[in-house]
């Protein structure tokens, strides 16, 4: 059963418990689509179009997530059957290192190092790569010999990252990782009190979620990174930002029903 029929059938459940006289016939004609459409989306028969849910959406006032959710699930399906390689190629393609290769790199300026590359005249001195930085020259130097040896990094005829960007995958816990993403809530820290708010954006949002559509929400958080590192591949860079996205709970999860 897909999303979508889900999706429909809850709506169709919760006027049928307010309505018991409530048909598909009823439910169709408030749609605006045909009973036989709505009936055979439900049973999964047959696809919804992202037509019909642009009437539905109209109808029953669909968030933003639920629609971009809907759409999701409705263009993922189309592109299978009509493509099946086409997602893969829309989607980024990042390069994936071993736990143990990751441990030698998990201090924050060796992916800073990376970006820097992409930096007009970007120079493999550690002295430049220090001072841009505001690191030491010798953890500039240590970064830089660790990169090339992991074979991320050339440094002739131009220096340059190899290969696809790298992606630190959070779901595999690691103390590295750990050490990774406490070092950049330092510098986020660091830089809210000495960037000047025209160079930087720090916000935040409180929400109340259920837990089980936590999944759900961390992909939506997939997607925008990799719309943002789509959007850095085709920009023309003078300095390397960190972009830091935190999503945690802030209610005891042990006093949850």
């Amino acid at each position: 059963m897909s999303l979508t029929s889900e999706f429909l059938k809850s709506e169709f459940t919760k006027r049928k418990t307010k309505n018991p006289n409530f048909s598909v016939r009823a439910f169709a004609r408030w749609l605006e689509l045909s009973p036989a459409q709505v009936s055979q989306v439900m049973s999964g028969k047959r696809p919804l179009t992202l037509k019909a849910l642009e009437k539905i959406n109209k109808k029953l006032d669909i968030s933003p997530f639920e629609k971009q959710t809907l759409v999701d699930s409705l263009v993922g399906s189309s592109a299978k059957r009509q493509n099946p390689t086409m997602l893969a190629e829309e989607q980024q393609s990042f390069r994936s290192l071993s736990e143990d290769q990751f441990k030698m790199m998990a201090d924050w300026y060796h992916v800073a190092i990376l970006s820097l590359t992409r930096i007009p005249n970007a120079k493999a001195d550690p002295r430049w790569i220090a001072r841009k930085l505001n690191i030491s020259v010798e953890d500039a130097n240590e970064a830089l010999q660790r990169l090339l040896r992991l074979g991320i990094v050339e440094t002739s005829p131009k220096f340059i990252q190899i290969g696809d960007p790298l992606k630190v995958i959070s779901e595999i816990p690691s103390s590295a990782i750990r050490r990774y993403h406490k070092q950049n809530l330092a510098l986020a820290s660091e830089k809210v009190e000495t960037i000047d708010n025209s160079m930087r954006n720090f916000d935040s949002l409180c929400i109340a979620i259920n837990t089980k559509d936590i999944p759900l929400l961390k992909n939506h958080i997939d997607r925008f990174l990799n719309q943002i590192q789509k959007f850095s591949d085709k920009s023309k860079p003078d300095h390397v930002y960190n972009l830091n996205l935190q999503l945690f709970p802030i209610t005891n999860l042990e006093e949850l029903p």
